[in-house]
């Protein structure tokens, strides 16, 4: 590089001109210990759902593959400057065979969440939040949809079905974007994340919260795991 350009390109960074690109987040959410049984859910209230489902079905509070854990809403809990706008993809949450698809749901505040019912039975969607204002939607034919939004961040929260006990989903609720779940292995990735030091936040339906640190460089990213311990 010329001597010239050089200067150049040190009065930029110096002035704050060339940003760092951004990078990822990316890592595994872990477990130790017992892995408890599945809860066996019977469906013998409803005939429809007993069709769907004759067999029942299992609902497994530890889900995962080679230590890992599935379903853990992981996100940036540091404040990161700057506004972000809602995505405007919705979110479907599904009723199908007499259960909600998926089972954890995270999505940004303003960002669309489509309630879905794919079952030939009536369904209800009972939403019970903190902070934002709930809802309770009865879709009592197969194709309905509707949808809602929600307004503040909230952390976790569980969904319902008041006609089928045993359905149950979670939702959580963010100002940015920078969140997603764990797959079945426990594994991860958060795009787009600016350079900076920040703290990680995992959460679990059934478990405690966690949290964990991780250091993000431009071009390179950062790592984490956070491993919860079960007794």
């Amino acid at each position: 590089m010329r001597p010239t350009a050089f200067l150049a390109l040190a009065a930029l960074l110096a002035a704050g001109s060339v940003q760092a690109q951004p990078a990822r987040i990316s890592g595994r959410i872990l477990f130790k210990g017992v892995v408890p049984e599945p809860t066996k859910i019977r469906m013998a209230s409803d005939p429809r759902c007993m069709q769907a489902s004759p067999n029942g079905a299992e609902r497994r509070q530890i889900d995962g593959a080679n230590g890992g854990l599935a379903g853990v809403i992981v996100s940036i809990k540091t404040p990161v400057k700057g506004a972000f706008a809602p995505q405007t993809t919705p979110v479907v949450l599904d009723q199908q065979g007499c259960m909600y698809t998926p089972s954890v749901i995270a999505l940004q505040v303003g960002q669309p969440l489509k309630l879905r019912n794919s079952d030939e039975t009536l369904h209800n969607v009972h939403s019970r939040p903190v902070v934002n204002t709930g809802f309770n939607v009865g879709q009592p034919r197969k194709g309905m949809e509707t949808e809602k939004k929600f307004d503040k961040a909230e952390t976790i929260f569980p969904v319902s079905c008041d006609i089928h006990p045993w359905m149950r989903s979670y939702i959580a609720v963010f100002d940015h974007p920078f969140f997603t779940i764990t797959r079945e292995d426990g594994s991860f990735e958060i795009p787009n994340v600016p350079p900076g030091e920040y703290e990680i936040e995992a959460q679990h339906p059934t478990l405690k919260t966690m949290t964990g640190k991780v250091v993000v460089k431009a071009g390179a990213g950062g790592k984490v795991e956070i491993t919860y311990t079960l007794k």
